[in-house]
């Protein structure tokens, strides 16, 4: 159980950036939420460690980077694919498991565990009772949990297996567009032919692609790799994204916030190779969504206080 101060609370700047008071509350859910996660995965004999932001955060600030509203942990594949219906099953009724495994709506190739299935607009006495248990706070999130895969040591191997993950991941991201070119038909059945089975053409294509660019990112076997992945990253970023595995070797604890952390011991290859040898001096990067997460929610409450009050008016 995570104890958290009274100055935690408060709306603070740290490194030239603000962060809001709702902020601190929503991070306070998030380390929530990976505490629960970490107790299970400890319960079960499963290894997780914070990763990208999260872990240039904890080692760079103790913490959050002042600017990052989301916690990222990595957990090699295998491992992966039993947590995430071990969570379904274990975590709290209220809360949920995202993944293209455990929910069709799911359509990015990573997991999230959330505190809760909905926001609270102000409607529901349940949900009421889960914003005061969630420190006050109406909003849906939690902690991104991301696979890591073997990467060929073969330089050929790698490329192949690289191209043909792209092809696929493509295919995942963009359906609808494939579809309306024609070029679906044309592109699909390659890679089917390769990957060595078909996949039905319904109203579950997207999620399809997603689990057949997962058996891609499988493809490779331990005994042939001495890196590991998030298969993602060989398609968007410039820089080679894979991560020596003898990095995970072992875990070392740090503090993070108001809690301990477990990291790899080769955080500084990882940090190094995801942000250059230069992390640890500050640059505010853009985020991969907008920020706050939660503007959008919030959004959705406003407009159901307003739509109420017109009602009363009306």
């Amino acid at each position: 159980m995570i104890s958290f101060p009274d100055s935690f609370w408060e709306g603070e700047t740290r490194s030239d950036f603000f962060v809001p008071a709702p902020m601190k509350r929503a991070w306070a859910i998030q380390m929530t939420m990976l505490d629960k996660t970490l107790e299970i995965a400890k319960k079960h004999n499963i290894q997780i460690w914070l990763d990208y932001g999260s872990l240039l955060g904890c080692i760079r600030h103790q913490g959050y980077i002042p600017w990052d509203d989301d916690i990222d942990v990595c957990v090699l594949r295998d491992d992966y694919m039993k947590l995430l219906f071990i969570l379904e099953d274990e975590l709290p009724d209220y809360c949920d498991v995202f993944s293209f495994y455990t929910d069709e709506r799911c359509d990015q190739p990573k997991g999230f565990v959330t505190n809760r299935k909905v926001i609270d607009i102000g409607i529901s006495p349940e949900e009421a009772k889960l914003t005061a248990l969630y420190y006050g706070c109406p909003y849906m999130t939690g902690i991104d949990l991301y696979p890591l895969d073997y990467a060929p040591t073969d330089p050929q191997k790698w490329t192949q297996i690289k191209g043909l993950y792209s092809a696929c991941y493509s295919l995942a991201m963009e359906t609808d567009r494939y579809i309306a070119s024609g070029e679906l038909d044309e592109y699909l059945p390659q890679i089917e032919g390769i990957v060595g089975h078909r996949i039905k053409r319904d109203e579950h294509l997207r999620n399809s692609l997603w689990k057949m660019a997962d058996e891609i990112a499988m493809m490779t076997k331990r005994s042939e790799s001495r890196y590991v992945l998030w298969y993602p990253d060989s398609t968007f970023r410039k820089n080679d994204m894979r991560r020596k595995l003898s990095w995970y070797s072992s875990t070392l604890m740090k503090p993070f916030e108001c809690m301990e952390v477990p990291v790899p011991e080769g955080y500084d290859g990882i940090l190094s190779t995801c942000y250059s040898e230069n992390y640890m001096t500050p640059r505010r990067a853009k985020a991969a969504h907008d920020y706050p997460f939660y503007a959008e929610q919030e959004r959705k409450i406003l407009l159901y206080k307003y739509l109420g009050k017109m009602k009363d008016v009306l």
